[in-house]
């Protein structure tokens, strides 16, 4: 991988968890107007649980930055990988327990910004193969 590869990368990554807040602000913005602010803020809860672990798991792959070579950059990857979903999970407990969301919004906005990662990473990703 080449620098101007990795800043692409590292670019595109982040442009999709700009995607994934931006849908759940519009998600909350809906849920509120639909159902009240509680479901207003159950949905942005939803929402923000995927979009702080897809930043943190982005943040922690892209630190080492490419000096570190393919095993550390395997191994950052795997690792963020298995520290975002405990940190879902801890964030879906924060809101439930603690917040009292309602579930209906919390999930569907979840779903949500895990649609926007796909059509995010099918995005920046049209072309690409060779």
């Amino acid at each position: 991988m080449t620098a101007g590869t990795f800043e692409k990368a590292k670019r595109g990554t982040m442009s999709i968890v700009g995607l994934q807040l931006a849908v759940t602000l519009l998600a909350a913005a809906i849920a509120a107007l639909a159902g009240g602010w509680h479901a207003g803020y159950s949905a942005l809860f939803g929402g923000l649980t995927n979009v702080v672990a897809s930043y943190y798991m982005a943040a922690r792959v892209f630190a080492g930055g490419l000096a570190s070579g393919p095993r550390d950059w395997l191994a950052r990857l795997w690792l963020g990988e298995i520290l975002k979903f405990g940190l879902t999970i801890a964030l879906f407990a924060l809101a439930i327990v603690v917040f009292k969301a309602a579930f209906l919004p919390l999930i569907l906005t979840y779903m949500a910004t895990l649609s926007a990662y796909w059509v995010g990473l099918l995005r920046i990703s049209f072309g690409q193969a060779a």
